[in-house]
């Protein structure tokens, strides 16, 4: 016998033809719609919010008032709860210098336009 016997390799098959527009238009469309529905679940995160993951709420920290005394350097006095807490803020530390039961809000007085005040003050006259 003759062991040089001719083995036949199959033909390579062809590709299929792949139009690149329609791929690329695809995969386009996928990346849009994957961004929308990002921006819509943080737009919905925003608007209705998980309690304490976006917002700090009402019982959250307050700045309520800051005084800078130097550079890098201040005093401030934040709200937490029920607490006035008067903290020193420094450019590598946060200490705490006194804390205090908070005194009740004041009622803010209603703002009123440029226009009002200046109607007021005419009809007083």
């Amino acid at each position: 016998m003759d062991s040089t016997a001719t083995v036949s390799t199959p033909a390579p098959m062809p590709l299929p033809a792949v139009d690149s527009g329609t791929t690329f238009l695809t995969t386009a469309g996928y990346l849009c719609l994957l961004l929308g529905v990002i921006f819509l679940a943080y737009w919905l995160l925003r608007r209705y919010g998980v309690p304490g993951a976006l917002t700090t709420g009402k019982d959250g920290p307050r700045l309520r008032n800051r005084l800078m005394l130097g550079n890098r350097q201040s005093v401030a006095v934040v709200r937490y709860r029920d607490r006035d807490l008067l903290l020193g803020v420094t450019e590598h530390a946060i200490t705490l210098l006194s804390e205090s039961e908070a005194a009740p809000e004041e009622e803010r007085p209603e703002r009123k336009s440029f226009a009002a005040v200046l109607k007021k003050g005419s009809d007083d006259a």
